[in-house]
C-alpha cells in the first residue's frame, strides 16, 4: 500500500463563503476527523493534493498529514473518507480525511477490474458490469489497490457475483455476496419496419388482368328517325 506526506493548514474560515475564499487561493477546504478527536477545518493545496490522489492507490493512499497551526505541527495518518467536486467541472472542492491507525482495521471501497473477454461476447452477446467497486474491511496495509476478476468463461445469461471474487487473505468482503458484479447479455433482437419503411400497396389498375375501375357511360340517345320514315 503507497504512503505520501501531505501538509495542512488550520483553517480559520469556514462556512460556505470562507469555502470560496479558500478555493480562490488555490487551496481546498477539508475536514480532519476520527479516533475520538474533535473535526478539524483545514486546507490544503490543490495542485499537492492531486498529486497526492494521483496514484495506484487511488483514493485508498495511505496519507502523513501534517497539520500546521502558527509554528507547531501534528502528525496524523489519514486516508480520504469523502471527496467532493464541482458537478460542472469536476474539480476536487471538498475532502473528508479520516484519522486511522495501523494496528486498526477499517472499512472502504476497492475497485473491480474485469479481465478477458467473455465467451458470450465472442458469440455476440454484450458484457455489463453492474458493481464497479465492493466494499470491504482490513488493516490500512492490507488495502488492495483493486479486485481483479477473469471473465473469460461468462457466457450468454450468465452472471458474476460479489461471491465469486477472490479476496485477498485478511481481507473480508463486506458486499453481499448475491451482489451480480457483471453478466453478458444476448444482443438486443432487430426491430420490425415500421408502418412508415412498409412497401407501398399497388393500385388495382396495375395488377394484370384486372378490371377497370369504372365502366363507360351509356352510349347516347338512339339517332332520331329521318323525316319521311
Amino acid at each position: 500500500m503507497e504512503r505520501v506526506s501531505l501538509e495542512a493548514n488550520i483553517r480559520q474560515e469556514t462556512g460556505k463563503t470562507g469555502a470560496r475564499r479558500v478555493r480562490k487561493g488555490g487551496r481546498i477546504p477539508a475536514i480532519v476527523y476520527g479516533r475520538g478527536r474533535t473535526s478539524l477545518a483545514v486546507a490544503v493545496a490543490s495542485k499537492t493534493l492531486r498529486e497526492t490522489l494521483h496514484t495506484h492507490a487511488g483514493l485508498n493512499v495511505l496519507i502523513d498529514l501534517g497539520i500546521r497551526a502558527d509554528s507547531s505541527e501534528d502528525k496524523q495518518l489519514v486516508i480520504v473518507k469523502d471527496l467532493q467536486r464541482d458537478i460542472f467541472t469536476h474539480e476536487i472542492i471538498h475532502v473528508d480525511f479520516q484519522a486511522i491507525s495501523l494496528e486498526e482495521r477499517l472499512e472502504t471501497h476497492v475497485p473491480v477490474v474485469l479481465l478477458g473477454t467473455p465467451k458470450g461476447v465472442v458469440d455476440g452477446g454484450v458484457l455489463e458490469q453492474h458493481l464497479r467497486e465492493v466494499l470491504v474491511e482490513c488493516l490500512p496495509t492490507q488495502i488492495p489497490e483493486h479486485v481483479e476478476v477473469d471473465v473469460a468463461e461468462l457466457t450468454v445469461g450468465h452472471a458474476l457475483h460479489a461471491g465469486d471474487l477472490a479476496i485477498p487473505a485478511g481481507v473480508t468482503l463486506l458486499t453481499p455476496p448475491g451482489e451480480v458484479v457483471a453478466t453478458v447479455q444476448a444482443p438486443r433482437a432487430e426491430e420490425a419496419p415500421s408502418a412508415a419503411a412498409a412497401p407501398e400497396a399497388v393500385p388495382a389498375e396495375a395488377v394484370e388482368g384486372a378490371p377497370a375501375s369504372a365502366e363507360k357511360a351509356p352510349e347516347a340517345a338512339k339517332k332520331a328517325p329521318e323525316e319521311g320514315e
